[in-house]
């Protein structure tokens, strides 16, 4: 039984091999196609023009009599040009708020009239007005610029306002005891309540990436499975594999294991390219990333994607060996996957883990609830759990696979039914 098991296996492998175009598009062409595209990617957004007009209704210099402070709406737009022109914007100073009609600038800065005695002023405040371009992103990181510029200018201004106070009064302050007579400070810690390593941030990043990489390597997977039950019907070759001495459970626990290996490959092949996608297209705009790689946290994530891979194809097999045509078990592959997907997809907004018990065991019931739930505990330092998921995961894998082809018979498999 050893020998013929190892027969299939080989055979299987050798079928894989030989279908170039699987490997080209499930292995090769990630490797290629996303350090590419995050670097295009990176090189369009950083190229993408970003335009912002400022309009000087203001024009004035006023320095109060009390304080003696000195306010000049001219400083202020030299100062956002300068800025705004180090970010590699393209700002144009105009005359009229009438630029706000024309669809070329993604932003317009409007300092109204009596801006510079407001700003001044110990008992009124000044406000600029930025008029942003709805939809566009581009428009949202000017905004953002411009806003930041501002609030380091009236932060300027507060400690000089503050300082000709005291002055005035005769008495030594703090600047920042009385614009921020209260702070809060942000501790990252562990679980345990220790304190949290710089890298976790970083790994909780690739952990979600890793989560999101599941839902791309089931297709392969469910594919070669279609490919080696369909596509052999098609072509009349299973029928040798079933007059041989090999068992139909050995025929389909080869076919299996051979696409479950392969959904392993492009799993670890889909990690790395996903990551590099990422940082290639952050380090092309903003010039440095690091993110880091967590080996151990990869070999977690390849074992969860071994099983994963095997509990989504033994679920589609029963329906896959019943239809007549790849379409057919393509579409049926689809709607099996498109479950791990939404739950993938959704470990982005959702802990799992964190979830209540009440919620969180009738989801226990879900293979690919186990999937996410392995990953994310295991990142929270959460062994023992991590080990008791991926267990789970395994022997509902297991069991999905022994019962999904008892249900399977040669006769199905030879002819589906109309």
């Amino acid at each position: 039984m050893g020998s013929i098991m190892k027969a299939l296996i080989h055979k299987e492998l050798i079928d894989l091999l030989r279908d170039r175009k699987t490997i080209i598009t499930t292995i090769l062409l990630p490797v290629i196609t996303f350090p590419l595209l995050g670097f295009i990617v990176g090189i369009i957004y950083s190229q993408q023009p970003v335009r912002v007009a400022i309009v000087d209704a203001d024009k004035s210099i006023y320095t109060d009599p009390l304080t003696n402070i000195t306010v000049s709406s001219e400083w202020l737009v030299n100062n956002i040009t300068s800025r705004l022109e180090k970010m590699k914007f393209e700002v144009e100073k105009v005359n009229s708020i009438e630029a706000i009609k024309n669809p070329i600038y993604d932003v317009v800065v409007l300092i109204p009239e009596n801006f510079s005695i407001n700003a001044s002023s110990l008992n009124k405040s000044a406000r600029v007005i930025i008029y942003r371009r709805a939809v566009f992103q581009s428009a949202q990181i000017a905004e953002a610029a411009v806003n930041d510029i501002i609030r380091s200018y009236s932060d300027r201004l507060s400690n000089l306002k503050i300082k000709a106070l005291s002055r005035l009064a005769n008495v030594t302050v703090s600047e920042q005891a009385i614009k921020n007579p209260i702070s809060g400070k942000t501790e990252v810690v562990t679980l345990t309540g220790e304190a949290a390593p710089s890298e976790l941030e970083s790994k909780g990043v690739i952990t979600r990436l890793l989560i999101m990489v599941l839902s791309f390597v089931v297709v392969p997977a469910s594919s070669f499975v279609i490919d080696g039950i369909i596509g052999e019907r098609e072509r009349k070759t299973i029928e040798f594999l079933l007059v041989s001495p090999a068992s139909l459970n050995s025929i389909i626990y080869s076919k299996m294991i051979v696409a479950t290996l392969l959904g392993l490959i492009v799993a670890v092949v889909d990690a790395f390219s996903v990551m590099i996608y990422f940082v290639v297209a952050a380090t092309v705009i903003v010039g440095n990333v690091w993110l880091f790689i967590d080996i151990a946290l990869l070999a977690i994530h390849s074992i969860t994607a071994f099983f994963t891979i095997l509990a989504s194809v033994s679920i589609a097999l029963p329906f896959i060996t019943r239809t007549r045509g790849i379409r057919s078990a393509s579409n049926i592959a689809s709607i099996v996957t498109s479950i791990g997907t939404i739950i993938f997809l959704s470990s982005f907004f959702i802990d799992y883990s964190r979830l209540p018990i009440t919620i969180q065991y009738p989801l226990y019931l879900i293979p690919f609830v186990h999937s996410v739930l392995a990953i994310q505990l295991f990142l929270l330092g959460e062994y023992v759990k991590t080990t008791m998921h991926l267990a789970l995961l395994g022997i509902s894998s297991i069991i999905l696979l022994i019962i999904t082809t008892k249900t399977v018979d040669s006769e199905k498999i030879l002819v589906a039914p109309e």
